[in-house]
């Protein structure tokens, strides 16, 4: 039913509503059942049929999406850093990495064009994020590789506290926190392993610095793998710091005389999963 002159004398009827464009009638819709009161939809009137009402009508429904959009986004987060305060305490970033901002990174020449890129990330990390029925985000992850002192954990640190400023979750953590939180839960109950797991492969974005660092075993490697690939199934970005290239991680992450199978399948997603970025120059501490 819509309020045309038909239906103007029925019960509560909302009067038309003028096309700012065209000046034709926007009637409203409802409802009328005999002996009934009419029941009228709420939302505003029909939208005009003239090329102008239909394209207002077309960038008001946008502009909804858009917002319904952001409202979901921001009240997953909201649940995801309460989850991440139960599961392991905090995001991970300690006194010394909260301090470490774009603002504070002083690059070198070299280097102008990393800090460049690692703030484009921060920016637009939102678009970095799978979406229903959206299409495949595809290296939506940060591999930042460099010598020692070159700034890798500053730039990492950096992209965590713009997205923490924002409100969304984050989870930073050397490799040794990273697996030491889930050596921890052993000691309180067995679900605590499979949820900190599952925090770890869920968390819009997770950052593992130094990877490569500690010595490797069965354990460590396919913990780490276990990780990576449940991030890469649900094209959840992932940020990594390393001292070493692609192919030298795969024999930091392989055990002595243990097979490399892992390892190598680990560090192939990271690679399909990643864009490279890598720091040059002099190392920080030694200037």
């Amino acid at each position: 039913m819509s309020n045309d002159p038909r239906f103007a004398g029925l019960h509560d009827t909302p009067k038309p509503v003028v096309c700012e464009f065209c000046g034709a009638e926007r009637y409203y819709e409802g409802i009328c059942i005999i002996g009934v009161k009419p029941l009228w939809f709420t939302g505003g009137p029909k939208p005009c049929i003239c090329p102008e009402g239909k394209a207002e009508y077309e960038r008001l429904c946008v502009e909804q999406e858009a917002a319904e959009t952001a409202r979901r986004i921001a009240e997953e987060n909201r649940k995801m850093r309460n989850r991440v305060e139960r599961v392991i305490g905090d995001s991970g970033m300690g006194e010394r990495f909260l301090r470490r901002t774009f603002e504070t990174f002083n690059p070198t020449p070299a280097n102008r064009g990393v800090l460049a890129a690692a703030l484009e990330y921060a920016r637009t990390f939102d678009e970095k994020l799978p979406r229903r029925d959206g299409p495949d985000p595809g290296k939506n992850g940060l591999f930042i590789a460099g010598s020692k002192g070159t700034g890798k954990t500053h730039i990492a640190a950096a992209i965590a506290n713009h997205l923490l400023q924002k409100g969304t979750a984050v989870v930073c953590l050397t490799e040794r926190d990273l697996l030491g939180r889930i050596r921890h839960t052993y000691s309180r109950n067995e679900s605590g392993e499979s949820e900190i797991l599952d925090l770890y492969r869920r968390v819009p974005l997770l950052i593992i610095d130094d990877l490569g660092k500690e010595k490797a075993s069965e354990w460590t490697v396919s913990t780490l793998y276990s990780i990576v690939d449940g991030r890469y199934e649900a094209m959840r970005p992932l940020i990594i710091t390393a001292n070493y290239s692609a192919q030298d991680l795969v024999i930091r992450l392989t055990p002595a005389g243990g097979d490399r199978t892992t390892a190598d399948t680990t560090v192939d997603r990271l690679v399909e999963m990643c864009e490279g970025l890598v720091l040059d120059g002099k190392s920080w501490r030694g200037r």
